[in-house]
């Protein structure tokens, strides 16, 4: 019985090795790994101080093969199981970062234009030589600065936008750097700034100087205002509340107030007479004084004939005694 036991433990043992010889390994994912670890190792030695990881040859190499690994992982049966049954999506996470790498540098520019990328890089090499053996690089290096630029804004003018490799601008921007940070060979663009930097300062300034000349000019005009408006003031007080207006012909107030007293004596006297004859002398003796007492003291030409306006308003009445004498006459002339 032990022997029987011993023999099925030996079948079953022996049915999954052959079962898992039978079943193949997936090749491709290990060397996929591979090739992504060298070409991450490259980073650091390719990105600085200067980004050339397009134009390496080693780089290209090893993610030109990272990438025909994975392609082939999707259609192998034995390697699908690695990237179904895996809810993390670890390889295919490793594969989106390194083609985002590579097309965030735009390095297929580099790789589609070898020879245009290969004169650019020479000529860059050859003013990178006149720096490092010359003391005066702004006379000895300008003529290969100068090649070095119009290479750069030709590639740059037949991309049109379409995103230049970024081992050329990153070596572009580099040159410009040494060239004009570190050995200060932009005159022009130093004059440039300098009368940039004039002008907008007289801009910035034109308006804070309009401001205080306007604020200027109001306070000026505020207080010659105010020492107007204080000597009118000055002088109105000066003058007394009883004389009489300026050039308007009107009489004073004092002498208005006695016209007014003289006109109220008349209308008492009108109301207690019975139109005898005595009263009537008495009111134009009244009316002549009154005449008297408004050419007192007041030029003529400004003043109103106060005796002609008080005779129109009040017009003399005449004797009644004299009225019947006159009609007496009158009949004994009749009778004769």
């Amino acid at each position: 019985m032990a022997k029987f036991k011993a023999i099925v433990i030996c079948l079953v043992i022996s049915c999954a090795c052959s079962a898992i010889v039978a079943e193949k390994a997936c090749d491709d994912i290990h060397a996929f790994l591979k090739h992504t670890a060298i070409l991450m190792k490259m980073l650091p030695f390719h990105t600085y101080p200067v980004f050339n990881l397009c134009t390496n040859q080693t780089a290209q190499h090893e993610y030109g093969n990272a990438i025909m690994l994975y392609r082939n992982m999707t259609n192998t049966p034995e390697c699908k199981k690695y990237l179904e049954n895996n809810h993390m999506t670890v390889y295919e996470n490793i594969y989106v970062q390194l083609t985002g790498l590579w097309d965030a540098a735009n390095c297929d520019a580099c790789a589609s234009a070898v020879n245009e990328t290969a004169t650019f890089m020479n000529l860059s090499t050859n003013l990178d030589n006149c720096f490092a053996t010359t003391k005066t690089p702004c006379e000895s290096c300008d003529t290969d600065y100068q090649n070095v630029q119009q290479f750069y804004a030709s590639i740059e003018k037949r991309q049109h936008g379409s995103g230049m490799c970024f081992d050329i601008k990153d070596r572009m921007n580099q040159t410009r750097r040494v060239w004009s940070g570190q050995y200060n060979c932009c005159k022009d663009k130093r004059r440039s700034m300098v009368i940039f930097a004039s002008i907008a300062s007289v801009v910035c300034v034109l308006p804070f100087a309009f401001y205080l000349l306007m604020h200027a000019v109001t306070v000026r005009q505020e207080r010659r205002r105010i020492s107007l408006l204080s000597a009118t003031s000055v002088n109105d007080e000066s003058t007394p509340a009883s004389c009489s207006r300026p050039n308007n012909g009107t009489l004073r107030n004092s002498e208005m107030e006695r016209i007014e007293e003289t006109d109220g004596n008349e209308n008492n006297d009108d109301d207690e007479s019975d139109y005898d004859g005595e009263s009537i002398p008495t009111q134009t003796a009244t009316f002549q004084s009154l005449s008297k007492l408004n050419n007192l003291d007041v030029v003529e030409g400004n003043l109103i004939d106060i005796s002609v306006q008080t005779s129109q308003m009040h017009p003399v009445l005449k004797p009644l005694g004299h009225n019947h004498e006159e009609e007496e006459s009158e009949d004994v002339n009749m009778l004769k």
